[in-house]
């Protein structure tokens, strides 16, 4: 399934790529991780790219160029997870959604929110 964390860009603040690129090596060191070059085809949407694997199970990640939203494809333990911890990158003042690509959810994930909150608000729908 493919779920997305995105906040709307207010003054220009987004997720630098170097930023989450660091902090990708230091929280997921498992990961496989590949940042685009600026000249790459493709560029434009899709920045920092990472494949992260846990007891049998993938997460295959994305960021969009702008900083303001990552693309989650795999279980919704392990999306909930990197949600979560895109909240800490994200600027405090900016509200982060947790949505799956048909937008038939939209959950807020708040400063200091939990794997465990946000998948519970999901299935639970509240």
């Amino acid at each position: 399934m493919t779920y997305l964390a995105v906040f709307e860009r207010k003054a220009d603040q987004a997720v630098d790529r170097d930023d989450l690129t660091r902090d990708l090596r230091t929280h997921w060191p498992d990961a496989r991780i590949s940042v685009t070059s600026p000249d790459a085809p493709g560029r434009e949407v899709r920045d920092v790219t990472w494949q992260y694997e846990e007891a049998g199970d993938r997460l295959e990640g994305r960021s969009h160029a702008d900083g303001t939203c990552l693309y989650l494809e795999g279980p919704l333990h392990l999306a909930v997870r990197f949600a979560c911890w895109y909240r800490r990158l994200v600027p405090a003042a900016e509200e982060l959604i947790f949505c799956d690509d048909t937008y038939g959810f939209a959950i807020p994930v708040t400063v200091g929110a939990t794997p465990g909150s946000v998948a519970r608000a999901v299935t639970t729908g509240e």
